[in-house]
């Protein structure tokens, strides 16, 4: 009875925000001004290795690719809105029947529905990820490697704000979202969460605190295994804020969490604590680090940023209880849009004219969305993930280098169990232990008004000790992108995948080359 009633009591709070979004949206999306901007790619790629199979069983194949798509924004005073789609057709010459179409979906959006009281975030997307990191690791749709799916996902949150003048804020918000996959071993789910904070405001000068509380209830959709059980998660916390000087100040954090998922270690239950500080010696530099003890060990953070008028430098570490499906919600950590956001900053302080000058010049620059980063895999277990980042974004009048690094380790929470289906009995220690060390270097180099060069490199070393199994990706591309007309765009693109491993069957090759064509109506 009591589980009925939570799910009715969820399922009228998602109608009633629906509703109020329904209701309030349409007066701000007519004094919002729209821009809507249609499109067509069409490529030809010529593979050698289109199955990414080991040496000896390579099958080479001439790929076409229409892609017919929309990018859709809007700007207003309270509505800001950015969705783009694609539709992906392949045509394989060799294999007619893996013949297929591709949705792909980056939408996101942000309305205040009431003045200064009520708000609306909303995202969505529609991706093609890989599933195994120990299966081959396709560079993007076209190759044909048996361990790719489609991943969907959606996000809408309303939050109230109040302020209680200047004593003191606090925010009230409601997030529903959901993850669904084409894999019949990974499951489905649904989450909902509320969150309430209060914080103190300007009347606190030098002793600053808060209060937060938060509830997250997540449901599984049980056909990929009746040991996936739905999972709660209840925290609660108080935090204080000596500001020592204007820039310098210490921070405090306490409270207790609860999980009532089974851990295969540690009860995921207890207090916590964390202290550390925040500098911003500049305004363009910051740091923030802490040190704290959680269920789980020790545990450590750091975010530090530094930008100058042609540089920006980026350094992050963070440890946490986290799943696939909510690493999934969240939007890349080494994005080439974020870079470019940041490193135009200074010469472009609106930001909503800075991100279409951005998104023009990766369109015509042919630069990819994001960098590789340590690799997300498909599992149903929950793991401890301790990840550190650093990056540096820099530009001149002709030439833009990106470069980045990571160091990522994950170790399981959960019982092997829960991926039976996904992995099979004989590969069930693979989400045990991994750790994934690389980099990247993107360089774009302006050879002229209308031409351009891209350079880009990565690396990546994944090893997973219960397996005793190491596995090396090698990613080189080279292209070359001339703008034909104001609307018209070319581009060959040369490229080269290698996977060394200590498993021979894993070891593989690609090269494969690719002429496009990029229309914008």
């Amino acid at each position: 009875m009591a589980i009925t009633t939570a799910k009715s009591t969820r399922n009228r709070l998602r109608a009633a925000c629906s509703a109020a979004a329904i209701l309030l949206l349409p007066a701000h999306a007519i004094a919002a001004e729209w821009t809507i901007v249609p499109s067509l790619d069409l490529k030809e790629t010529y593979s050698d290795n289109i199955t990414l199979a080991p040496r000896g069983y390579e099958q080479s194949d001439f790929v076409t690719q229409v892609i017919p798509g929309i990018s859709l924004t809007g700007t207003g005073p309270r509505l800001r809105v950015n969705a783009r789609y694609a539709m992906q057709n392949l045509f394989y010459a060799q294999e007619s029947n893996r013949n297929t179409i591709n949705h792909m979906l980056n939408a996101n959006a942000n309305a205040e529905l009431v003045d200064n009281l009520l708000f609306m975030d909303g995202l969505a997307s529609i991706s093609q990820q890989n599933i195994s990191l120990t299966g081959p690791q396709a560079a993007d749709n076209v190759n044909v490697t048996g361990n790719r799916t489609e991943v969907k996902t959606y996000s809408l949150s309303p939050y109230l704000r109040h302020s209680f003048g200047n004593t003191a804020s606090s925010e009230l918000r409601y997030t529903h979202s959901a993850v669904s996959s084409g894999v019949g071993g990974l499951a489905d789910s649904q989450t909902d969460r509320i969150n309430l904070g209060i914080n103190s405001g300007s009347a606190f000068r030098t002793v600053g605190w808060g209060l937060n509380y938060s509830n997250q209830k997540t449901a599984y959709d049980n056909s990929a295994s009746t040991l996936i059980q739905s999972r709660d998660n209840e925290v609660i916390s108080g935090n204080l804020r000596y500001m020592v000087t204007s820039r310098f100040s210490l921070k405090a954090t306490g409270g207790y969490e609860k999980n009532d998922y089974i851990s295969i270690g540690t009860k995921p239950e207890g207090s916590f604590w964390s202290g550390g500080f925040s500098w911003t010696p500049g305004p363009l530099t910051s740091i923030d680090a802490s040190a704290g003890k959680r269920f789980f060990g020790n545990t450590y953070s750091l975010a530090a940023s530094h930008r100058t008028r042609l540089t920006a430098w980026n350094i992050a570490y963070n440890e946490d209880i986290t799943s696939t499906q909510s690493q999934f919600l969240l939007p890349p950590t080494i994005d080439t849009s974020g870079f470019l956001n940041q490193l135009w900053a200074a010469t472009i302080p609106d930001p909503v004219a800075r991100q279409q000058i951005v998104d023009s010049f990766i369109q015509a620059n042919g630069l990819p969305l994001s960098l590789a980063e340590s690799l997300n895999y498909l599992t149903n277990r929950l793991f401890l993930q301790k990840s550190l980042r650093a990056s540096v974004a820099l530009t001149g009048a002709r030439n833009t280098l990106v470069l980045s690094l990571f160091n990522t380790s994950r170790n399981a929470q959960t019982a092997q169990a829960q991926d039976s289906i996904l992995f099979g009995s004989s590969n069930l220690a693979l989400s045990d232990k991994t750790r994934q060390v690389g980099g990247n270097a993107l360089w774009n180099w302006r050879l002229g008004p209308r031409t351009s060069a891209n350079i880009n490199a990565g690396y990546t070393r994944m090893s997973y000790p219960e397996l005793d199994r190491t596995d090396n990706d090698k990613t080189l591309r080279f292209s070359l992108v001339r703008q034909i007309q104001p609307k018209l765009s070319g581009a060959v693109e040369l490229r080269r995948l290698q996977r060394d491993s200590s498993q021979s069957i894993g070891t593989y090759r690609e090269n494969a080359v690719t002429a496009s064509l990029h229309m914008s109506f």
